[in-house]
């Protein structure tokens, strides 16, 4: 999202990269930390009279390959690549803070001090204690104050960015159609079908001899059901020891391959609407499916998804958006270049 992209990594609040448990995102947060120690004082850019230093870029590069890592979104190629392959989004998103900072000055902006604090607690709230918090940000070689300080510049940053977001126009029902229409593999949808399921548990402890016995208890549910003497809704609420979706007449809502044990998920995808599957066994006991509705695989209708695409137009104009502005304020504002691109990558290119 865009809060995230450009404010919450430029303020780098470095604190949150603590609670990340990759492996492969902490094997190389070590290794540029030994960069780190080595220069941490370089500067790459200066703006408006405050440098950004080497340490400062690699700690941002950091944040960016752990958010992405968290949502799944960045290859082990590309962590080995990282002080290099995201240096220049990192030190665009610093520069962007400080412009930002500088903005907000001029606007006489201020953050709210009860919301700098409600997100203060919420980051402390992810340690045990206070002597765990402590650690953590003696670790990162912040104080206290500090950290306040880089979420208050966050809650600036946002206040920049809902002025930026409120003159943007939504997205047209042509722009909605034309995404919609030039992007089909995003809204491939697989088979889902929607069924209901009597369950009666059989204890892994049962003999042969109780295992029928309930297992006939369910052949006889089945028939009644057959025979109309009774509803599958009926049976499922009075009978199921599904305790979840027995209330619900054993609904289970629309299913996907891959969502249910396999004897079940064969036996939903193996029949038509309106059919009543084979008593089903698994290592749990035994089931009863019935299958309410089929919906082959294929395109989801735009008017499924249209809230989604609408969200992600609006947050793409505003990506657009805050570029134009940040660049604009480059123009404005001198940016003092320190640390050429190829000094950069001579530093710090994998060997």
């Amino acid at each position: 999202m865009i809060r995230r992209s450009v404010v919450l990594i430029a303020v780098f609040l470095t604190l949150l990269t603590l609670t990340c448990s990759g492996r492969g995102v902490r094997q190389d947060t070590t290794k540029a930390d030994a960069t780190q120690a080595a220069s941490p004082d370089s500067l790459v850019v200066k703006v408006l009279g405050e440098s950004i230093t080497e340490k400062q870029v690699l700690e941002a590069i950091n944040q960016l390959v752990v958010q992405r890592a968290q949502n799944q979104q960045i290859t082990q190629a590309q962590i080995e690549q990282k002080d290099t392959l995201f240096y220049k989004d990192a030190l665009d998103s610093l520069v962007g803070t400080i412009l930002f900072k500088n903005e907000a000055k001029e606007k006489n902006l201020v953050a709210d001090k009860a919301k700098v604090e409600e997100n203060f607690q919420s980051m402390k709230a992810q340690y045990p204690n206070e002597e765990a918090f402590q650690k953590a940000l003696e670790a990162q070689g912040i104080k206290e104050a500090d950290l306040r300080s880089k979420i208050e510049t966050n809650l600036l940053c946002d206040q920049i960015l809902d002025m930026i977001a409120k003159d943007l126009p939504p997205p047209t029902d042509a722009e909605i159609q034309k995404f919609y229409d030039e992007n089909p593999k995003y809204f491939e949808a697989p088979e889902q079908v929607h069924a209901a399921h009597i369950f009666l548990r059989v204890d892994q402890k049962a003999t042969p001899e109780q295992k029928a016995e309930i297992r006939k208890k369910l052949e006889t549910i089945r028939a009644d059901i057959e025979s109309k003497k009774i509803t599958f809704a009926e049976a499922a609420i009075k009978n199921s020891e599904d305790k979840a979706n027995a209330p619900n007449g054993g609904d289970l809502g629309m299913v996907r391959r891959g969502d249910m044990l396999k004897p079940i998920e064969d036996a939903v995808f193996g029949y038509k609407p309106g059919m009543l599957s084979p008593v089903v066994e698994t290592q749990y006991g035994y089931h009863l499916v019935n299958v309410i509705e089929v919906q082959p695989a294929g395109r989801m209708p735009l008017e499924t998804v249209k809230p989604k695409v609408v969200t992600y137009l609006q947050h793409r104009a505003l990506q657009a958006a805050t570029t134009k502005h940040i660049d604009d304020l480059k123009v404005k504002y001198k940016i003092e270049v320190v640390m050429s691109d190829e000094e950069w990558n001579k530093r710090h290119a994998k060997k």
